[in-house]
């Protein structure tokens, strides 16, 4: 095939079933048809990865749409059938050679529990079963059977914190080229654990830099083995069946796929109890910082309230703890609170006024009264500087820095991606002027902030703490650690 014609495209949301906010149009950055491919050929995404290996290669793009959105609470229904409705028609229309997608793999929407495996299988249906289909996903996807039955080719990350998404867009797209060519037939072994992670689940220390290890030297050691994914769902998902996955694909060999797949899976499950985390306190962390200004700035991973997990991002716990305990440290973080912008910007720059502070959409906080000066009014509108998410732009809605004391309060009218130091150079925040701020992230703000500020991830509270007993989980019961589950004998689904 001397120019395949590839359909395009991206939706990516991370949701969270305990958020009380859906997910709309107003919280999705779109892009369709040709912008597409002008928006993201340089994008740190997976689907910058899929763009420019595709490009190199000379394929024929038929882009769809890219959407984005922060984590956060189930998407509309109506909005994602209105984004299902443009991946069909598009492959109904130009009948396509191929398809790769970015897709999280953890998106929920008000009315289904797998969406994406939903598009995909509507996908295959429209395609028919010879056009080969590539998906790039998040590591914390909760890998479905849908996804991998209708997806000749799904690849998912191999690093928390995330620093290789554009190259699994690159190895979705490098399979898909192999597939096209006739020198790859694909065959997928997968199995489901049902269990949550806690902690301790980055990829380069504990049980998943084990794990990670083992699987590559599985790849070395097995030449039919092209990729084998390691899937730690999100934990803050309630749908049935969901928990860890793991996803081998091979060239022709169904044993050695399932073999790969049983081998990481035991030792998955031997290891669940270690997936657990004691991280310091906030009253700790401030501690530290006033007794270390050597390593100062120090970057707090807001690991309660992380809109990168899917919370509403509203909490002031850190503030409040901040003004009792540490009140002269220079200090920056933000707040997702909608009223109080709207209060700031009818005071103006400059006013000193006295209002209280988020707790308005996370269960169990309370708004916290302080008085300060408005010392800036702004769009919110920033473009991270990476190296995570690099290149992607981020949108907070109206804000508003609000300086009570030594602290500055970004108060946002959206909840946004705040991991990068450019959520506050952005609004005249220096880091060089400051002993410590705030991420909403609990792993992946470490690779945007590495050589600018000490990193520490807190024990805070919110909705995405890691403690499963203190949410509802429904749907997804039985569940370890909630419930008494044991998944062996594994079994093991075999597709192509």
């Amino acid at each position: 095939m001397s120019r395949p014609r590839i359909l395009v495209g991206q939706l990516w949301q991370e949701s969270h079933s305990f958020n009380p906010t859906p997910t709309g149009e107003a919280d999705f950055a779109v892009e369709r048809g040709a912008a597409l491919l002008e928006a993201n050929r340089d994008a740190g995404s997976a689907l910058g990865g899929i763009l420019r290996r595709g490009a190199a290669a000379g394929v024929a793009w038929l882009p769809v749409l890219a959407a984005r959105a922060r984590p956060g609470g189930p998407v509309e229904e109506t909005l994602f059938a209105e984004f299902l409705a443009g991946f069909l028609e598009t492959a109904r229309r130009e009948r396509p050679d191929a398809v790769c997608l970015e897709l999280h793999g953890a998106l929920l929407t008000t009315a289904r529990d797998d969406p994406e495996g939903d598009l995909l299988a509507a996908l295959r249906a429209v395609v028919g079963p010879d056009v080969p289909v590539a998906v790039a996903l998040d590591l914390h996807a909760d890998l479905t059977a849908a996804v991998v039955a209708a997806a000749d080719l799904p690849v998912a990350y191999k690093t928390n914190p995330h620093a290789d998404m554009a190259e699994t867009g690159d190895r979705a797209m490098a399979l898909l080229l192999e597939r096209l060519s006739g020198r790859l037939t694909p065959v997928r072994a997968f199995a489901k654990l049902p269990f949550l992670t806690r902690g301790n689940d980055e990829t380069d220390r504990g049980p998943l830099a084990q794990l990670h290890a083992r699987a590559r030297a599985l790849i070395e050691e097995r030449p039919a083995l092209r990729d084998l994914s390691i899937t730690n769902v999100n934990p803050f998902v309630d749908a049935p069946g969901a928990g860890q996955g793991v996803l081998a694909t091979a060239d022709g060999d169904r044993a050695a796929a399932e073999a790969a797949v049983r081998e990481i899976a035991g030792a998955l499950w031997a290891q669940r109890d270690a997936f657990v985390e004691t991280l310091p306190s906030v009253a700790a962390a401030l501690a530290r910082a006033l007794d270390e200004p050597d390593a100062r700035p120090f970057v707090l991973g807001d690991q309660g309230d992380r809109v990168l997990a899917g919370a509403p991002g509203d909490s002031p716990a850190i503030l409040a703890a901040l003004l009792a305990r540490a009140p002269q440290l220079r200090a920056a973080l933000p707040i997702v609170d909608p009223e109080s912008v709207a209060r700031c910007r009818a005071a103006g720059e400059g006013a000193e006024i006295s209002l209280s502070v988020g707790g308005r959409l996370s269960p169990g906080f309370a708004p916290l009264p302080v008085t300060g000066r408005v010392e800036r009014l702004g769009p919110g509108r920033f473009v991270n500087r990476g190296p995570y998410m690099a290149g992607v732009p981020v949108e907070l809605g109206e804000t508003a820095v609000l300086a009570v004391g030594a602290c500055r309060v970004l108060l946002t009218s959206r909840a946004g991606l705040i991991q990068d130091p450019e959520a506050y150079e952005s609004h005249g925040i220096a880091l060089a002027d400051l002993d410590l701020l705030v991420a909403k992230s609990a792993n992946h703000y470490k690779l945007s902030f590495a050589g600018l500020a000490t990193p520490v991830t807190v024990d805070s509270p919110g909705l995405s703490r890691f403690a499963p007993q203190d949410l509802p989980f429904d749907k997804a019961r039985p569940l370890h650690p909630l419930d008494a589950v044991d998944p062996l004998p594994l079994e093991v689904a075999v597709f192509g």
